[in-house]
């Protein structure tokens, strides 16, 4: 996979989540629906290490879709790679709210350009990851992704303080929820 067409999968796992944050707000449902989209920023000093990319998320206790790229001029050249995308479902059940914080789970698909031991490409599937999220907007939303089999490798989680974007419950304006 070059990175052209790396960027063409960002794409078009960026249009999935999209189309799932439509359906998820289509539909009248007591239960929480949390949906975000963006760029993360800087970093959560102490938490998280520099690592700016975009991401998007829409998760119900149902489950969801999960995708954060790093990838193009602003995001890539990550750790050494020109392209990382982890993107994935949310296992159905992890979706936990306390106020404005979420968290949830699942396992991902892992994609690393150039690969790993000099492989153009490294995809590895069923990779357990966590994220947790305080909602808001630009300068307010934060996440964390958390991929316990690359923590150590990378010096920290990744994520941070979303420059462009939000996080929000589904059916509410995020302004509310500053």
């Amino acid at each position: 996979m070059d990175l052209q067409r790396g960027r063409a999968l960002s794409a078009r796992c960026a249009v999935i989540v999209l189309t799932s944050v439509c359906v998820v707000g289509a539909r009248e449902t007591p239960k929480p629906s949390v949906v975000g989209g963006g760029r993360i920023g800087a970093q959560i000093h102490g938490e998280t290490i520099p690592s700016p990319s975009d991401f998007g998320f829409a998760v119900n206790e149902d489950g969801g879709t999960f995708v954060c790229s790093m990838a193009g001029p602003e995001t890539g050249g990550f750790a050494g790679f020109q392209v990382m995308l982890v993107e994935g479902p949310v296992a159905a059940g992890t979706l936990r709210v306390s106020g404005q914080h979420v968290s949830f789970a699942g396992k991902a698909t892992v994609v690393l350009i150039p690969g790993m031991n000099g492989a153009s490409e490294t995809v590895l599937n069923g990779i357990p990851y966590s994220v947790s999220a305080r909602t808001g907007v630009s300068g307010t939303a934060s996440m964390i992704l958390s991929i316990p089999a690359f923590t150590q490798a990378l010096g920290g989680d990744t994520g941070g303080i979303v420059r462009q974007g939000a996080i929000g419950f589904a059916g509410r304006d995020p302004d509310d929820e500053r």
